[in-house]
């Protein structure tokens, strides 16, 4: 029997498993009279205890495009000292979310727009719920394409056929079950992404040296300083500007706290997708990647084309050293991987769409309750086909996720942080965002057309980054202007 008939028969299971999910949260819901509950929907009433939560970030955070593709590619590109580009500051954004958990807590309300409307008026509120609409179609499509990239070998079929098979497969629960089913789900693809991410990990230690001396003589093909500090003492301090700010206020961590039942099961969230994030977001990706680099070593400093500029390290770790039964079971690791950032980008999408943006227009009309919460079913739905025709276009992840937490830094994290500050007022917040979205696209294009390296310190305009900091600049300038 073909290899392609269990990789088939594991997907379709698990595809099953979740969509009945889906439904489980709908008929409980419909039972107890919530099934057009748009609270419901969207917040899971807000009884959620900290291993839901944990896991829930866990699940989230360890997928394909972030801790498993893009994650190995830093440590395989830099060697170690690719921790000070994901690792490190989301540990450090771990950190600072366990310090503010009861003040972000203290306002009561579940998404961040909706903070916007209530301290800074509509303008605030649509300005933050388009830039979160563009962060999480772009990290939904990052999932979607890195997960077609890995998933299609397996299946025998086109990286565009898998996107749409797996975007239709989330689409499906996330309509029947909305958030519940999203956190519920999150709780199966935990385990399976970590026995995925452990398995993956065991393979490339087993086949790899760990002496110290072979560590030290690696030669990654991107490493530009010394071992501990490969990146660059310049890309390493711009990322944490581009990465920490952004981060410290990410909205599905921000929906996962506000669902908390108190402010201690939020707490306990933190700390298990602490722990969890050490694990599987930095030890497990640094162990596969300076594996991949003894397994599959550049060439005068060219990475073998075979591994795509690292982003099939996985699939040559299965299909080399795994046994096909393990292989298989790994597979079915992926795709719950994939599914689980999906999920949780896409409902980030449909809550700004829906509960952000149109439902606040449509209450003028006082449409029933029904009529809300098709729309919110629908509005989930089609953030996924959003994401999925973002991967469509998608071929770089660093890109993707630097220009995305970027916007959360220049667009997102000062008016979150301003609520803190009673005499920020809504004109200087306004400033502060459409300075900082505007400004940051429009630097970007000129870095990516070459137009303003000629300008910048030679160590930025070496990192590409150095659009985000001007942005950044830029709007903390304009907060300040607009009071004068």
């Amino acid at each position: 029997m073909s290899t392609y008939v269990w990789y088939w028969s594991g997907f379709i299971v698990y595809s099953i498993v979740v969509i009945v999910i889906g439904f489980r949260v709908y008929f409980k819901e419909k039972r107890s009279g919530l099934e057009t509950d748009n609270t419901e929907f969207w917040t899971a009433s807000r009884s959620l205890s900290g291993w839901a939560i944990g896991l829930s970030i866990s699940a989230s955070m360890m997928s394909i495009s972030w801790s498993g593709m893009y994650g190995v590619q830093l440590f395989y590109w830099y060697g170690v000292g690719g921790m000070w580009l994901l690792i490190i500051p989301w540990l450090v954004t771990m950190g600072l979310f366990f310090w503010l958990t009861p003040r972000f807590r203290q306002f009561n309300i579940f998404s961040q727009p909706e903070l916007m409307q209530s301290k800074y008026g509509t303008a605030a509120r649509m300005i933050m719920a388009f830039t979160l609409l563009f962060v999480f179609i772009a990290w939904g499509g990052a999932e979607v394409y890195a997960a077609g990239q890995i998933i299609a070998p397996f299946l025998g079929i086109s990286p565009q056929t898998t996107y749409l098979l797996i975007a239709l497969v989330v689409a499906a629960y996330s309509y029947t079950g909305g958030f519940a089913a999203v956190v519920s789900t999150d709780k199966i693809q935990f385990v399976l992404v970590a026995v995925f991410m452990g398995a993956i990990a065991w393979l490339g230690w087993g086949q790899a040296d760990w002496s110290m001396e072979t560590l030290v003589n690696l030669s990654p093909p991107k490493q530009e300083a010394g071992m501990w500090v490969a990146p660059g003492i310049t890309l390493i301090l711009l990322t944490a500007v581009a990465y920490l700010p952004g981060w410290l206020v990410e909205t599905d961590l921000w929906v996962r706290l506000q669902s908390a039942k108190d402010n201690g099961q939020a707490r306990k969230g933190i700390v298990v997708a602490s722990l969890n994030s050490f694990l599987f977001v930095g030890l497990a990706p640094a162990v596969i990647g300076l594996a991949a680099l003894q397994l599959f070593p550049p060439v005068d400093g060219v990475i073998p084309a075979f591994l795509n500029d690292g982003a099939l390290i996985f699939s040559e770790i299965l299909s080399r050293f795994a046994p096909a039964w393990l292989s298989l079971v790994l597979s079915i690791g992926l795709i719950a991987a994939a599914m689980s950032t999906i999920d949780t980008c896409s409902n980030i999408v449909a809550l700004s769409l829906s509960r952000d943006i149109v439902e606040p227009l449509m209450m003028k009309r006082k449409p029933d309750a029904a009529v809300i919460n098709r729309l919110a079913r629908l509005s989930s739905v089609f953030a996924v086909f959003l994401s999925y025709l973002y991967a469509l276009f998608t071929d770089s992840l660093w890109d993707i996720f630097y220009l995305s937490s970027g916007l959360l830094t220049t667009v997102v994290a000062i008016p979150v942080i301003s609520t803190f500050f009673k005499k920020i007022n809504s004109r200087q917040v306004v400033s502060a965002m459409s300075t900082g979205l505007i400004s940051t696209f429009v630097f970007y294009f000129l870095e990516k057309f070459n137009l303003l390296q000629s300008i910048e310190p030679a160590a930025i305009a070496g990192t590409g980054l150095g659009y985000i900091l001007w942005a950044f600049l830029l709007s903390l300038l304009a907060l300040f202007a607009a009071r004068m």
